[in-house]
């Protein structure tokens, strides 16, 4: 995950507040045009799935394995498995508002704008998820990001750039699905260019680097102050903020 912009808000984090979200397309042939062509009239992201929850849950995670959950989305683009599991997290008081949306797809659909989800004191972290289809079991989103600055303030907006991941639950090389399963299953990783197949798929045309598939951007949905419109000095391009207490990956 890359965080490309950051705007500070004067919304105090012992408030709840609700984001707006937007997701953009970035998976093309002009970035990763190895078999793009194949597949340039199908690709599509499937419905995401957004949840706010508390420290205490990891939607996904590299290095963990998936949950049945995840498996899902990631091989078929389908969410019911995932939301039973979100569902259940909701009843044990660790996870907050859900959003999902549609299908969104690469030639024809314009960025996709979301439901607005609540963060709150209780539930201050972001995750997402979306399949790469068609794909074996390839997706991106993020995971446990939390948009609390400096001061103790919400961000009026933040933008980050994601990268695709592998499930680690199917095999497949190519952009194509029903493929055998990954027995036994591993563990969550990114694509990059150690991690890509022979083929070099996914890689940007110098072939050197895999170049973000989506970007995310959310805004505060109703009053509050930008206190730093463009963001840049909050840390463009970081791989994991290091301000406040909630940009960090050791959740607080």
């Amino acid at each position: 995950m890359d965080i490309l912009q950051l705007a500070t808000s004067t919304v105090p984090i012992a408030q709840s507040v609700r984001y707006t979200c937007v997701l953009t397309n970035n998976w093309s042939g002009t970035n990763h045009p190895i078999d793009y062509a194949s597949v340039s009239g199908s690709a599509h992201w499937t419905p995401p799935v957004l949840l706010a929850h508390s420290k205490y849950v990891d939607l996904w995670s590299p290095g963990n394995f998936a949950s049945p959950g995840i498996e899902s989305v990631a091989e078929m683009g389908t969410t019911s498995v995932l939301q039973s599991e979100i569902e259940v997290l909701q009843t044990k008081g660790l996870a907050g508002d859900m959003v999902i949306g549609n299908n969104q797809f690469n030639g024809s659909d314009p960025p996709q704008l979301f439901e607005s989800i609540t963060l709150s004191p209780t539930f201050p972290y972001l995750s997402t998820i979306s399949m790469m289809g068609p794909s074996p079991d390839w997706f991106s989103g993020f995971e446990s990001f939390s948009p609390r600055g400096p001061g103790g303030y919400w961000f009026q907006s933040f933008k980050l750039a994601t990268y695709p991941f592998d499930a680690g639950t199917e095999q497949g090389t190519t952009y194509s699905i029903n493929n055998d399963a990954e027995s036994p299953h591993g563990p969550i990783y990114q694509l990059t260019k150690d991690t890509v197949p022979e083929s070099g798929i996914l890689l940007d045309p110098t072939g050197t680097t895999v170049l973000p598939v989506i970007t995310w951007k959310c805004d505060l949905s109703g009053a509050g102050e930008v206190l730093n419109p463009t963001g840049d000095e909050l840390g463009v391009n970081q791989e994991f903020g290091m301000l406040g207490g909630g940009l960090r990956k050791r959740k607080v």
